[in-house]
Parts: structure tokens; sequence; C-alpha cells
């Protein structure tokens, strides 16, 4: 299989499971000081690890604007993706006023959206 075909595959492998999307605002720190792009690499970058840890899934990248950015993560069950990154999320100030969308299947599934 040549290499494109191998990179389509393994992204409709990827649209295929269940999704925890991790949206969140780039405001402003406790300290009065405005969320950079770091914050948001750091945040991931702890995802990473207890989704790793967990064996619950993977990280799929990120979209980032100036006001505000996704997380996208995939696994076999959003509800155990939630729960391995739950602790991360609730105490990461980005997440702060954020919200994670639990989708059972691909695009168009039923969603569960969660407060941050």
């Amino acid at each position: 299989m040549g290499l494109f075909n191998r990179l389509l595959h393994a992204k409709t492998q990827t649209s295929s499971q269940e999704a925890v999307l991790i949206y969140f605002a780039l405001g402003f720190k406790p300290n009065g000081d405005r969320f950079q792009f770091d914050d948001m690499v750091d945040l991931e970058d702890k995802l990473i690890a207890v989704i790793e840890r967990d064996s619950a899934g993977e990280s799929d990248g990120h979209e980032i604007g100036q006001a505000d950015g996704t997380i996208f993560t995939y696994g076999p069950d959003a509800d155990r993706l939630y729960k391995a990154m739950e602790s991360v999320l609730q105490v990461h100030p980005l997440c702060r006023g954020g919200r994670a969308v639990l989708r059972k299947g691909g695009p168009g599934s039923p969603e569960t959206v969660m407060q941050l």
C-alpha cells in the first residue's frame, strides 16, 4: 500500500472512533497575563501523557485561533477517554470555562457536553 493510501486509511480509522473534543478560550490567566500557545502545548502534553498511561486512545492535534482553541482526542470509548483526561482538565487553568464534547462515533453521532 502506498504512503498516500496508508495516510488516507489511518485518517479514516481515526475518524470512525469515538472522540473527546476539548474547547477552550485563550483569555487571561489569574495573574492577568494572556494565555499563549505554550499554555496550550502544556495542556496537550499533559493530556497525551494520561491518555497513553491509561491506553485510552490518542491525541490527534489541535486547532488554535486568536481567541480560542480545540484539542482533538480519539479512542474506542469516549467515556473512558474522558475519564483518563478528567483530572488534568479539572485543574489546568486553560480549561477554566471550557468544555469537553464526548462524541459516540463519527461526525454527526450523539454528543454529551461536559462543562470544565
